[in-house]
């Protein structure tokens, strides 16, 4: 087993931002001297990794765990 993990996939989407947030991205990028996909990815998995009904929902899907599950699957979550 290799130390150093294969590098993930990197995949090309479009996305539509609100013009502040667009701004914020791209100077938290030049703050960090770094790319707005890097901050973009960063971001996300944070955000989503810190977010417990999202991560119960989730677990809930991946077990197979009912109705529930089968329902969050077509619809995905749903937070305000």
């Amino acid at each position: 087993m290799s130390i150093i993990k294969k590098a993930p996939a990197i995949l090309t989407r479009e996305f539509r931002m609100e013009e502040p947030v667009s701004v914020l991205l791209d100077e938290y990028a030049q703050f960090i001297e770094s790319s707005p996909d890097h901050v973009i990815n960063s971001a996300l998995k944070k955000t989503l990794w810190r977010d417990q009904d999202y991560r119960k929902w989730r677990e809930q899907r991946k077990n197979g765990g009912g109705d529930t599950a089968k329902r969050g699957a077509a619809e995905g979550p749903t937070k305000s």
